[in-house]
């Protein structure tokens, strides 16, 4: 929209997650920044996702644009001119066929996915970010990303803060908390063939043709670990070492050693601990919510 505000697209993907979605859009709706387009994928929900969806924008904005056909409207806010809405529902592929609806659909300068459960840390997140942002000289960012709160359960959580070190086979943020330029995005888009790391096979590849990443020291997404990519499974154990393979041909062997000697004894561990016994420690190392 301008130099100082730039417009940013908002991405939401959701599937049947009717009890999740309002704190979702809550959570972008009441963002104390100017120019955003808030675009929402629904995969065709038949659980009353899509009918809640519409009513909600419905009280909020006036329709400006509206297709029956392939279920997609466009929506102005009522108060915030340039607050506008896209929201299609229609079936897909898997969530990052979803997820490329959203790029397609995409009109601003930067792109995040805020996808359903997931919220940004406060109303002032946006805002803060590119108040930040100004004060970084270089213009050819592909990639901002900050930090993000981890929410174990509704007392529970904890800050993941991100590194700025060299990124390599895996991105060292949450997705939630990343803003992608949307030409980058654009160009690259996700690899629908991936069912759970598309979004390392994305930064991976961007990284690889010399996106430049940059970290901004702010928490930016509060991220449930109820997701699909956060538990341990052997889908992500194959596409991490495919993502890796077309880099390294070593990096399977490393990684096959790294779940043989880490992960799998920690989550083993962690699994044997009964929940409230975990719960207790992080509120002894000081991780409960605030």
């Amino acid at each position: 929209m301008n130099e100082k505000f730039p417009l940013v697209s908002i991405i939401t993907i959701v599937y049947n997650d009717k009890n999740h979605i309002k704190e979702t859009m809550d959570s972008v709706i009441y963002q104390d920044y100017p120019c955003i387009e808030y675009i929402i994928i629904d995969g065709g929900s038949n659980d009353g996702t899509k009918e809640y969806i519409e009513s909600y924008i419905s009280t909020l904005c006036d329709i400006t644009h509206k297709d029956e056909g392939r279920f997609y409207m466009e929506a102005t806010h009522h108060t915030k001119a340039n607050f506008v809405f896209k929201f299609l529902s229609q079936k897909d592929s898997g969530i990052y066929d979803a997820m490329n609806k959203g790029i397609d659909l995409a009109t601003g300068e930067w792109c995040n996915f805020m996808n359903c459960g997931d919220r940004f840390y406060s109303h002032s997140t946006i805002r803060e970010l590119f108040d930040k942002l100004r004060g970084i000289n270089n213009t050819n960012i592909g990639v901002i990303y900050g930090d993000t709160q981890l929410i174990y359960d509704s007392t529970h959580s904890k800050i993941l803060y991100a590194s700025n070190a060299p990124h390599t086979y895996h991105h060292r943020f949450i997705h939630q908390s990343a803003f992608i330029a949307t030409s980058l995005m654009k160009t690259y888009k996700y690899d629908i063939s991936f069912k759970i790391a598309g979004d390392t096979d994305f930064f991976t590849k961007a990284y690889n043709n010399g996106a430049i990443f940059t970290y901004i020291p702010l928490i930016i997404s509060s991220f449930s670990l109820q997701g699909i990519s956060s538990s341990l499974s052997w889908q992500m154990f194959k596409e991490d070492c495919r993502i890796g393979y077309k880099y390294n041909r070593l990096f399977p062997i490393l990684h096959a050693l790294k779940y043989i000697f880490w992960v799998i004894p920690r989550v083993c561990i962690r699994n044997a601990i009964p929940t409230r016994f975990r719960n207790h420690a992080r509120i002894l190392l000081g991780k409960k919510t605030s």
